[in-house]
């Protein structure tokens, strides 16, 4: 099941218990500790077992500490997103609005959710296209099936948002503000919150509200474009490893 169901759960998830669970923490410690644990007394052996057995009063055990520094992923907001890693970050904008929207739509506001998701559409896009030009070398091999299979369905689904958008007599710049503001607001909210408050420009909402109305697609967690057997472990790892949400945003690493 691709990535991108997975995350999918996840927001509906969060709608039903409040929000997803962080991880991290840190290990203590250092190089060369030792733990020192003595056995209970032992038992009465046996003749065979005093021939072949000798019981050492005390056991010596290492420990080894972890060199790599675990950094909490914080509660709230969304991690990442404002990360100076231009891959980084446009995952947690891209995968942060999934979860977002994908909440709004599990809780039954069909045109309040709607209305998020074109106002939302150029944030989407752009994050979507970041992530495919700066596709780390590493994990390469996987970038067209990621691209195009994993992210694909929803990135296509905001492309269509935004032509509704241009339909209705909207500039490119004001579609790119409509995104900003989208960001703005979900990095206050969250990706929990299905009643994100989203402050579209007065002079734009009438253009949102006609978009909405030709923007006829199904509701995300209905749409069976978004379920499919694409698979990227290679950049879920990578994602998990290096960037700031470490797995959360893509369903706590478990992508199968």
């Amino acid at each position: 099941m691709s990535a991108i169901v997975l995350m999918a759960l996840a927001a509906v998830a969060c709608t039903d218990d409040g929000g997803a669970g962080s991880a991290g923490g840190s290990v203590g410690g250092s190089v060369g500790d030792k733990v020192t644990t003595t056995p209970s007394a032992p038992t009465e052996p046996t003749s065979a077992e005093l021939a072949t057995t000798s019981v050492a009063p005390s056991t010596e055990v290492a420990v080894v500490a972890s060199t790599v520094a675990i950094v909490p992923v914080p509660d709230d907001g969304v991690p990442g997103i404002d990360s100076d890693d231009p891959f980084c970050r446009s995952w947690s904008e891209f995968a942060g609005s999934f979860q977002a929207l994908a909440g709004a739509s599990a809780a039954g506001a069909e045109s309040g959710a709607a209305r998020l998701e074109v106002v939302a559409s150029a944030a989407v896009s752009s994050a979507a296209q970041t992530m495919a030009d700066e596709f780390p070398a590493p994990i390469a091999f996987e970038r067209e099936v990621f691209v195009n299979d994993v992210i694909g369905p929803f990135a296509r689904r905001a492309d269509r948002a935004s032509d509704e958008l241009r339909a209705v007599g909207l500039s490119p710049a004001e579609i790119e503000l409509l995104g900003d503001v989208w960001l703005g607001a979900l990095a206050d909210a969250g990706v929990d919150d299905p009643e994100i408050d989203v402050a579209v420009p007065d002079d734009l909402i009438d253009a949102v509200l006609a978009a909405v109305e030709e923007f006829s697609v199904p509701a995300i967690v209905e749409d069976p474009s978004l379920v499919n057997q694409a698979s990227a472990p290679a950049t879920f790892e990578f994602l998990a490893t290096n960037c700031p949400d470490q797995g959360i945003l893509g369903g706590n690493d478990a992508i199968d």
